[in-house]
């Protein structure tokens, strides 16, 4: 038997009746005054799964129409097609009676240790015992804020991206690293499953290596489940192609430990300055 870890407790539904569920959302995964997205897409994963005869969200889609705050929260799920491939739920959360977060999963069972017929190869990431720890929204929380759920270590590169210590270094769009739950969390004891939506929107927003920007709220975030990873901390690679009229998207591939492809996100989202 695995021993609930934080991760566990913190993301937990409890079943209603008729595909409703509540949930207590964790004040530890607030960034600012709002939950982080991630944890929110990890959470209404969970109520899917409960709906879905498959073990693996494959394909999931969120709209984010308002911000999340902590404590009591209400799920509605409703399975749209079950089949012996693939079956979808619709489920959306809400506090108070205003709808936060709405989403379409499509659930699935896949092998675990799958070998691809193809994969590209994967980032050029450093190992980690050569990255640097550093999150720009820790703001002296330590271990009590978003920063400190997750472990994040920057390749050289992207540390002094985000640190500014190249005065001469272009800001490019694009973060290197590794990241996973922190041990008080969970760290590999929790379900790498259940850690990827979390995984796919727990880095700083790519524009932060950019001066201009305060805030970037996810719009819509889709992201894909390619493999089952095995457990420790996930490569990523964070991207954006285009920063336009307050507008900015993107992109996230995370790899397990063997370095396989494991998930690949993209979201849209905008920019406050």
């Amino acid at each position: 038997m695995v021993d609930m870890v934080r991760f566990d407790t913190a993301t937990a539904v409890t079943p209603l009746g008729a595909g409703r569920y509540s949930a207590d959302l964790d004040p530890g995964y607030l960034i600012g005054h709002a939950m982080n997205g991630g944890y929110l897409m990890a959470v209404l994963q969970r109520a899917a799964l409960l709906e879905s005869p498959h073990p693996h969200a494959v394909s999931s889609s969120f709209h984010f129409l308002r911000p999340a705050g902590a404590g009591p929260a209400e799920i509605d799920a409703t399975l749209l097609r079950s089949g012996r491939t693939v079956a979808t739920v619709q489920v959306t959360i809400g506090q108070d009676g205003r709808t936060l977060v709405t989403a379409t999963i499509a659930t699935a069972t896949l092998a675990p240790g799958a070998d691809p017929d193809y994969e590209a190869p994967p980032a050029a990431v450093p190992p980690i015992d050569r990255c640097r720890r550093y999150d720009p929204r820790a703001a002296g929380k330590g271990a009590s804020g978003f920063a400190g759920r997750v472990d994040a270590y920057y390749a050289p590169a992207t540390w002094a991206r985000l640190r500014r210590t190249d005065a001469t270094a272009a800001p490019e769009p694009e973060l290197l690293g590794h990241i996973g739950l922190s041990e008080a969390d969970g760290g590999p004891g929790a379900d790498p499953c259940l850690v990827l939506p979390l995984a796919v929107d727990a880095l700083p927003p790519v524009i932060s290596v950019f001066d201009n920007w305060r805030w970037a709220p996810t719009v819509e975030l889709t992201w894909h489940m390619r493999a089952v990873p095995e457990p420790g901390p996930l490569s990523f690679r964070s991207r954006a192609e285009a920063l336009v009229d307050g507008w900015f998207d993107e992109s996230v591939d995370l790899w397990d430990v063997k370095g396989r492809l494991v998930a690949q996100s993209r979201q849209l989202a905008r920019c406050g300055r």
